[in-house]
């Protein structure tokens, strides 16, 4: 009787999953084992999705799945054993770190005389399938999505049929102790805000597909309306792939706005790969002799949102209660940190990893030195967002704002986004003392940005 193990990372579904199905396709019997990887812990606030994800997992596999915490290397060696198992499968990671693991424990495995195999289950394209026709990597986004479709995305893997279940092998499984373990007292906020069943992901996908992704191009701007589709962890705990996306999305949505973010989620991990030490070096070697200030205090009020910028310490309350925030906001608050207050991009993207449920290492550095102007494809460093006229275009009647500073509340919409400006008669009448009732700016702007243009004038002349 032969015997398999589906070892599963971030890939916690039914619908097209390429090694679980293979799995079950070519063996009698299967285990599907998720380790616990000590050496690769998890961010905080992904931390609960996953617990929660793994658990509701288990639940489609009919209770059937088994839990490890450790060292994977040392692990799945000792599962194979205990499971009499011959073969393991699973879906690719693309992080430097998990490919390391991979390919060191794929050639211990193979060296023992074990059936090896890796699939491509989480991206649209493999980043080593799209290059330039010098057969190096694409450094600018449009060329590598316009290549990227040019070659076309795979279609999904069949479904696992519900009567592949009874093929699962059953072992110890200790998945709800160290749930219970793992949960910290703030975490239960979290669960305010979200529903991580694949059921409610499945509404989620239907109602954006059929009501929002038209208007996808202009709302998803807007912070205080549901035009984002607010998918990424389900797509980065791989509750569904981004191959079942594009298909429930359709042809006629295929080169819309909507799957250019989707191919922008593809790049990120295309950039990691060709380039690892993005995710803690900058790209643009320019950037190392920047003066960074980081600001101890500054940084704190930043992260706790207590800046007196009422559109950045909406974002980051948002962060903070949700585990969210959404993108144009999450560019505003980056450029906040390091080009007005002078903060190292890497002090952000630490904070972001730590907060986010959607925590993810490529798309997070990615999207980190993009702002700071030191990455691939990155906005230029004097691109400097203006806080204030930014909350102005995007949250006009400061809805947005008003919900995650309530404390501005009863300020007229004309000075929701810059509270510290309004008229002495304006604050009498609403009851509002500033500087008490909120902070005031703990940069000003103008001088932050002229500071900021003087630092891109030193990057210059340093590398002339």
């Amino acid at each position: 009787m032969s015997k398999a193990i589906f070892w599963c990372r971030n890939d916690f579904r039914l619908r097209d999953n390429p090694g679980l199905s293979y799995a079950l396709r070519h063996h009698d019997e299967v285990a599907v084992v998720y380790i616990d990887d000590a050496d690769l812990s998890s961010p905080s606030a992904s931390d609960w999705w996953r617990f929660e994800a793994l658990t509701d997992f288990t639940e489609q596999l009919d209770g059937k799945l088994i839990y490890r915490y450790g060292n994977a290397k040392e692990l799945l060696p000792l599962l194979m054993d205990e499971l009499s198992a011959d073969a393991v499968y699973w879906n690719r990671c693309y992080e430097p770190k998990a490919m390391a693991r991979d390919s060191e424990l794929k050639q211990q495995l193979k060296d023992s005389g074990t059936t090896v195999a890796s699939f491509p289950g989480n991206l649209l394209v493999e980043p080593w399938e799209v290059l330039k026709g010098d057969e190096t990597p694409y450094r600018v986004f449009t060329p590598f999505y316009k290549a990227a479709l040019k070659q076309g995305f795979a279609e999904p893997y069949d479904n696992v049929e519900s009567a592949s279940l009874s093929q699962l092998m059953v072992a110890k499984s200790e998945l709800q102790q160290v749930k219970a373990k793992a949960q910290r007292p703030w975490m239960s906020m979290l669960g305010e805000h979200w529903s991580i069943s694949t059921q409610s992901m499945d509404q989620r996908i239907d109602g954006f597909l059929s009501q929002a992704i038209d208007g996808y191009g202009e709302l998803r701007n807007v912070p205080a309306v549901d035009g984002c589709s607010r998918l990424s962890p389900y797509l980065h705990f791989g509750q569904v792939s981004p191959r079942e996306i594009v298909a429930r999305a359709g042809a006629k949505h295929l080169t819309g706005s909507f799957i250019r973010e989707l191919a922008w989620r593809e790049f990120s991990h295309y950039v990691l790969y060709h380039w690892p030490t993005t995710e803690e070096e900058n790209m643009d070697s320019r950037f190392d002799v920047i003066p960074w200030i980081n600001n101890a205090d500054q940084i704190n009020a930043w992260q706790k949102g207590l800046t007196g910028i009422p559109m950045v310490d909406a974002g980051m309350r948002e962060l903070w209660q949700t585990g969210y925030m959404h993108n144009r906001v999450r560019m505003i608050v980056a450029s906040l940190l390091t080009k007005h207050m002078m903060v190292d991009w890497r002090e952000g993207a630490k904070w972001f990893m730590d907060t986010l449920v959607d925590a993810d290492v490529a798309q997070n550095s990615l999207s980190w030195q993009w702002t700071a102007g030191s990455g691939v494809d990155a906005a230029p460093y004097f691109r400097i967002f203006n806080p204030v006229t930014q909350g102005e275009k995007f949250d006009p009647k400061g809805d947005y704002v008003r919900r995650w500073v309530p404390e501005l509340a009863e300020l007229p919409d004309k000075w929701i986004h810059q509270p510290w400006a309004a008229p002495e008669e304006i604050c009498r009448l609403v009851k509002f003392v500033p500087g008490k009732d909120y902070p005031l700016p703990i940069v000003d702007l103008k001088s932050g940005r002229e500071r900021a243009l003087s630092v891109w004038e030193t990057i210059k002349s340093a590398a002339a």
